[in-house]
């Protein structure tokens, strides 16, 4: 039973009032089909666009979609789209439809070709219920009936076929939406669309950057992103043809139990629902088939091979025209994936001074993540030493641990003040002394307590240099006893 919020059904029984046909349609017709609660609405009409608008005129009203025949109307603080029927839409250019079984075709897929409203009940010309209705649900591409010439020896005969080819040709950032479904839930492609997609993978070459590199991010952040990506590698090759090499590439290293391209998508699974992070570990090992080198013992090793990642990675994000922030965060990261973090608190603070706290905290997540994908038994003893790392970086982030001389609660300036020092250097080879304690013991770091351990640093080094002087004077005053006998003999030289 479809249960539809009270505001989508006001917008419906208002248009219907008015004398139109209303009908709620696409993905959130779906999800309300297999019991999920979406958040967005569309509602599709055969009123025109200022029919829209005059009928909800008394409503908050947005025409920011109005070029591409979307009218978004805000009911008791939902807002609802509205749409004309469409039979094509391509940027902010519409093709208007007279019906709504033609609307329903331009959506792709079975599933988001239903319509719903109260009044007349489910609409399904493309069988979508048992698409979904099954143990597992399936994307099926829309097709059409189609005449095909088919050779027989000599003679040539007609054929009717079913082909679903328009649905991708018309829209190619479809073939990574089918993906995208499989990634988002548990979906799986249909056979026959599984082959039509392979067949016109080249789409890809007319499909819009920003469409395609959207479609992406949704695949890798999907909660079944791995498995979307381990099935799928032969149509994904089309748009990152970097990942070819990688497929079935065995790795021959007691490291890693699985072939390149599985451990990537592994990896993905594995890491934190972050773009950046994501979009790293799809990208980090693409280097390795360059860069493999067989040892003596047959085991494989690729130096080099997080350079050689940066730079297809780079390649790929211009070619998808990502966001600088994400290219120069996604860069480093490949870069150093594989740097090699300390156990010990003390130079883990040493590398958060050198690398900061924030950039340490990404890297130590992709690294779990490689690390987890590298086996079978994923809580491996590295994996495990990298969660202590970062539960170390954490802990000295969350208790305001001094990592730098900076952090310091005194100054040089507040050191030479007080005298305790006469000179830059010499305050600046106090606080070198100061800030090793603190690295070492965190409570110290306490303006009181700095300022008490330097002045008995003061009082110690002038003890020293007392010391010093007075064992200079002695020997002085010891020679000086001893007379000018003590001294060499003065000869003349022959």
């Amino acid at each position: 039973m479809i249960i539809l919020p009270q505001q989508v059904i006001e917008v419906l029984e208002r248009l219907e009032n008015a004398g139109f046909e209303a009908y709620v349609v696409g993905e959130c017709l779906r999800e309300l089909f297999i019991g999920n609660s979406p958040q967005d609405f569309d509602v599709v009409t055969n009123a025109g666009i200022n029919e829209i608008l005059f009928t909800f005129r008394q409503y908050r009203i947005s025409e920011e979609g109005a070029a591409r025949g979307e009218i978004l109307v805000t009911i008791l603080g939902m807002v609802v789209q509205i749409s004309p029927y469409r039979k094509e839409v391509v940027g902010n250019r519409v093709m208007y439809a007279e019906d709504l079984e033609t609307d329903l075709a331009r959506r792709g897929f079975t599933m988001n070709a239903m319509a719903y409203s109260p009044k007349t009940g489910l609409i399904d010309p493309y069988d979508a219920k048992s698409a979904l209705s099954g143990e597992i649900k399936q994307v099926v591409a829309i097709g059409e009936n189609v005449t095909v010439n088919v050779k027989s020896g000599k003679e040539s005969t007609t054929e009717i076929v079913y082909d679903m080819s328009r649905s991708f040709t018309i829209q190619p950032s479809r073939l990574l939406e089918a993906i995208r479904y499989c990634a988002e839930d548990e979906y799986e492609i249909e056979a026959r669309t599984r082959s039509c997609m392979q067949a016109n993978a080249s789409c890809f070459e007319y499909a819009e950057k920003s469409a395609v590199r959207e479609e992406l991010q949704r695949i890798i952040m999907g909660k079944f992103a791995a498995r979307a990506l381990e099935q799928n590698a032969q149509i994904l090759k089309y748009i990152i043809p970097e990942i070819e090499p990688c497929i079935g590439f065995q790795q021959r290293t007691r490291y890693h139990d699985f072939d390149v391209w599985t451990h990537i998508s592994k990896s993905v699974g594995y890491a934190l629902p972050d773009p950046i992070i994501r979009f790293t570990m799809l990208f980090h090992d693409l280097g390795k088939p360059d860069c493999m080198a067989l040892d003596a013992k047959g085991s494989g090793h690729f130096k080099g091979h997080g350079e050689r990642g940066r730079l297809l990675a780079e390649g790929i994000m211009r070619r998808l025209d990502f966001p600088k922030d994400m290219f120069d965060s996604i860069s480093w990261l490949i870069y150093h994936h594989d740097y090699r973090i300390p156990e010990d608190r003390k130079e883990l603070k040493a590398l958060i001074r050198e690398l900061g706290p924030m950039d340490l905290k990404s890297l130590l997540q992709c690294e779990i993540a490689d690390s987890r994908a590298r086996k079978v038994e994923t809580e491996t003893e590295m994996t495990v030493k990298l969660r202590a790392s970062l539960e170390a970086l954490n802990e000295i982030m969350a208790n305001g641990e001094c990592y730098d001389i900076s952090q310091l609660a005194i100054t040089k300036r507040e050191l030479i003040d007080r005298r305790l020092v006469k000179t830059d250097a010499e305050a600046e080879q106090l606080l070198n002394a100061l800030f090793d304690v603190v690295i070492d013991k965190p409570s110290f770091n306490n303006r009181l307590m700095l300022l008490d351990i330097a002045e008995k640093s003061k009082s110690k080094l002038e003890k020293i240099e007392e010391s010093r002087r007075r064992a200079v004077a002695e020997k002085e005053a010891e020679r000086a006893a001893k007379g000018r006998r003590s001294e060499p003999l003065f000869r003349k030289k022959k």
